[in-house]
């Protein structure tokens, strides 16, 4: 039995008969090439091969196929409201439709399922046929790529970054930077992209295409990220200590940072996230803060290298003795010579040694006929003038008329001054 004839059975006629003809038919959806495309309606295929040219776009048939691939999300939207979702790969058989086929029998008849498929299409064939034969509801199967959209990167740059560079010797300077480079984006939260932006493209018959360079997606995403770029490199270099020339070592760590700051805004709450961040070159401060940079360096660098140091001074005052011969200023000489040797013999003496240790004051020799106590105090009465302690007896040797020293019986020396006895 045709399907007209199903049709006429139950006393429905022609625009019916074409709508009850058409849910018979049997078909899966699959997406297609999908390289660069964030959404894209699903095709249908007829099973056999080829397109479904008889079944309306609008209605999938119960039993029907549908193709999920990897890094694929599939949206089922009925009559504008999202009734399925399926992000994990595999094919999958819908069997709940509002408008199911009529199933053929082991034989390829109706005969056995027409009444309880007429009774399955209910309210719905009803309403058609009073529509006069039009759609009443509609269902339709999206497909949202969750893959890196590596055809598609993201160009930014950005400069006035505020960054805290940290140098390989430790020194430490605010500065102010700027760079560029691209990334690349995806949408990791499906249901989010399509509510706030898919559902928009996903009303018409049509086929459906929804780019990343479309009106409005790329420019306010470009937006939303370039701003979150310079907070996560400041945040960077406040977290860990980054000379600005590496910055782009740490690309890993700005991505997250970034994903982080976007959260709450424009990308993050459409679904979408950074994959992969790279910077073109290096970032490059301003001419000010490049001129401070190598005074810091260089001020760090006399600082650890004390040779480094001596030789900057001797050389500073070596020019200036020579300008000062040129100009013929023989004053101007004997006055730079006597600061170089002020500075040669004290100066770099101190800049050699950093840390110094004071020196012990040199114990006063005593007078003539004097003596020195064990406290080291030098003494010329009975008594020590410093701790008290009384004249030790002479040796007999005597003491050293010099320094005070005791002299050993037949000395000819004194053995502390050397003095001739």
């Amino acid at each position: 039995m045709g399907l007209k004839k199903i049709a006429e059975a139950v006393g429905l006629t022609g625009a019916v008969s074409g709508v009850a003809a058409s849910a018979a038919w049997k078909e899966y959806f699959q997406s297609g090439d999908m390289a660069g495309v964030i959404m894209k309606r699903g095709e249908k295929i007829i099973v056999g091969g080829g397109k479904n040219t008889k079944a309306d776009d609008n209605l999938i048939s119960a039993g029907s196929g549908i193709d999920v691939q990897e890094g694929q999300a599939m949206i089922l939207v009925e009559n504008g409201a999202i009734v399925e979702f399926c992000a994990e790969p595999g094919r999958y058989t819908y069997d709940e439709s509002s408008a199911p086929s009529f199933i053929p029998a082991s034989d390829g008849s109706f005969k056995d399922n027409l009444v309880d498929t007429i009774k399955k299409l209910g309210k719905e064939v009803a309403d058609q046929w009073m529509a006069g034969g039009q759609r009443f509801s509609s269902q339709r199967v999206f497909f949202i790529n969750m893959c890196e959209l590596i055809t598609s990167p993201v160009k930014w740059g950005c400069g006035d970054i505020g960054f805290h560079h940290t140098g390989a010797m430790g020194e430490q300077l605010d500065i102010t930077i700027k760079g560029n480079g691209q990334l690349t984006v995806k949408v990791s939260d499906p249901l989010k992209f399509y509510q706030n932006i898919g559902a928009q493209f996903a009303g018409t018959d049509g086929d459906v295409v929804v780019s990343l360079e479309d009106d409005g997606i790329l420019s306010n995403l470009k937006s939303g990220i370039l701003d979150k770029i310079g907070e996560a490199i400041s945040t960077l270099g406040t977290q860990q200590p980054v000379a600005y020339t590496a910055i782009g070592s740490h690309a890993s760590a700005i991505k997250d940072l970034i994903n982080n700051n976007l959260s709450q805004e424009w990308a993050g709450e459409r679904g979408f996230e950074v994959c992969t961040f790279t910077v073109n070159g290096a970032f490059m401060p301003t001419d000010e803060d490049k001129e401070a940079l190598k005074e810091m360096q260089r001020a760090f660098n006399m600082g650890a290298n004390t040779n480094a140091a001596n030789y900057d001074v001797q050389k500073t005052m070596a020019e200036g003795v020579k300008a000062a011969g040129e100009n013929g200023g023989e004053g101007g000489i004997m006055g730079i010579g006597l600061g170089m040797g002020a500075i040669g013999g004290a100066g770099l003496g101190q800049m050699t040694n950093q840390n110094p240790q004071p020196a012990a004051p040199a114990a006063a020799a005593p007078a003539a006929g004097g003596w020195t106590c064990a406290c080291g105090a030098s003494n010329s009465g009975n008594f020590c003038t410093s701790c008290g302690a009384a004249k030790p007896a002479a040796p007999a040797g005597g003491f050293c008329p010099e320094c005070g020293t005791a002299i050993a019986p037949g000395a000819k020396f004194c053995t502390n001054c050397g003095k001739q006895l």
